[in-house]
């Protein structure tokens, strides 16, 4: 596939890590293995829960929502720029293995950015005071971003442009939230406006034209995957902020009510709860309607129906 200089210098910077990480052996492979964890979907929702169930409830719909705000501009990007990951663009670049099966849907921008970001970022922001732990935050950030070039499944601009965006997100949710605060129904309207522009990019990445490649009679990309990985995040959201309004105005549940233990309790048992649903439905059927469902309810969990059963039973 023919390079613009653009890219050019950029594919120059991945092999150079590539031979790097040749010649040390990969002794730091498992390292940025571990570190872009961080970025994935299990750690940042993990994060989420414990801030929402346990530590600051405010932080946690924060941070909940900068992610979800993430996920569709993050979406909207993908789809509009429909950018081959580097070993596509380029057969010299060889990702490592292990890093290949979370490398899903097109390269620009990095979803693991926009998902470190989020968290991360939005915690360094609600903490700025603390300095060790918004050191943490930075540290965690930069090394998630370095680690996608690291393992060559993003090029520089995949990762810095993510990064640039997650910004302007996190300014966005702040905004957004602070609003649904001030006013009658403004929790309202904040719902509907997301919900409305997360139907739109979620049609808009159903419906529109992409480019399809072929190399030796094979397809490069399908853009199936995409369109299936919107759609179940799409019932995430959903389930996320219903369930965040119920509790806003029905529940009204207190994470720093409780002992140590029954913390500690709750939150364990909460998330075991969570990705057991999750995985074991997911494992046993096959229909996107189904798993749909199943991400609106985990949304409707986490917001709601796991904070009125804390409530109920003064765990």
């Amino acid at each position: 596939m023919q390079l613009c200089s653009w890219l050019e210098w950029q594919i120059d910077y991945l092999l150079y890590l590539q031979n790097f990480r040749d010649i040390s052996h990969h002794v730091f492979d498992k390292f940025f293995i571990y570190i872009t964890l961080f970025g994935e979907i299990t750690i940042p929702i993990l994060v989420i829960c414990l801030f929402y169930w346990v530590i600051n409830k405010k932080v946690g719909i924060y941070i909940l929502w900068s992610y979800l705000f993430g996920f569709v501009t993050n979406t909207f990007a993908k789809t509009t720029a429909c950018i081959y990951r580097p070993w596509i663009l380029d057969c010299r670049v060889h990702p490592v293995p292990e890093a290949i099966p979370a490398a899903t849907g097109y390269s620009f921008p990095s979803g693991h950015t926009a998902g470190v970001m989020s968290i991360w970022g939005g915690l360094a922001y609600s903490y700025w005071n603390n300095k060790i732990f918004r050191y943490l935050c930075f540290f965690i950030i930069i090394s998630v971003m370095v680690s996608r070039n690291y393992l060559g499944v993003h090029t520089p601009q995949d990762v810095v442009v993510s990064f640039f965006i997650s910004l302007f997100v996190l300014y966005i949710a702040k905004k957004a939230l602070d609003y649904s605060e001030t006013g009658k129904n403004h929790d309202l309207i904040v719902t509907a406006i997301v919900c409305i522009v997360t139907i739109l990019v979620t049609l808009y990445a159903d419906f529109k034209h992409y480019p399809i490649h072929y190399l030796f009679g094979k397809i490069l990309y399908s853009p199936d995957s995409i369109k299936i990985d919107c759609t179940l995040k799409t019932g995430f959201l959903f389930g996320s902020f219903a369930g965040w309004l119920i509790e806003r105005r029905f529940i009204d549940y207190n994470p720093q009510t409780g002992t140590i233990l029954k913390k500690i309790i709750r939150y364990l048992l909460g998330t075991a709860i969570l990705f057991l649903f999750l995985h074991t439905v997911l494992n046993i059927c096959s229909s996107l309607y189904i798993k749909y469902a199943i991400f609106l309810i985990s949304g409707l969990f986490v917001t709601c129906l796991y904070p009125l059963f804390i409530k109920k039973c003064r765990l």
